[in-house]
């Protein structure tokens, strides 16, 4: 197999660094970082986030569930057992008061969608610390 240009092995490179040169050593921020300084920047001053395009409807839906979210409280242990017995059809939303995404888990079942957003929900909820009596409250 003769060398020619698809033989060479691609150099791996990290994320581009910006420096500030008045800061000294340490002061290295990576893109993503000033991405999120950025926004929350844009958030502080008032600035609506826009997403242009077919996703930009996909975001004003989830801007209004996100506005209209109330907190729930609940046990976490029971919650978990909850999760692991009846997460696969949604029963841990049942306890948790979120019923319309309870039903919804409940009707569609049989597709699987429901037991992976059941495992999604356990990395979400395990690492929550409990208080004194055992609660937790989600929004």
């Amino acid at each position: 197999m003769s060398k020619g240009k698809h033989s060479r092995k691609k150099q791996e490179t990290a994320a581009p660094v910006m420096t500030r040169p008045e800061s000294g050593k340490g002061a290295e921020k990576t893109l993503i970082d000033l991405d999120f300084e950025r926004q929350a920047a844009e958030h502080a001053a008032g600035v609506e986030e826009t997403t242009y395009g077919i996703w930009r409807y996909v975001w004003k839906v989830n801007q209004f569930i996100n506005r209209h979210k109330k907190p729930h409280t609940f046990k976490k242990k029971t919650y978990l057992w909850l999760m692991l017995f009846t997460g696969f059809f949604g029963g841990h939303r049942w306890y948790q008061g979120r019923y319309i995404l309870a039903a919804l888990s409940t009707a569609f079942f049989w597709t699987g969608v429901p037991a992976v957003l059941m495992v999604t929900d356990f990395m979400e909820v395990f690492p929550i610390k409990a208080d004194e009596n055992g609660y937790i409250t989600m929004r």
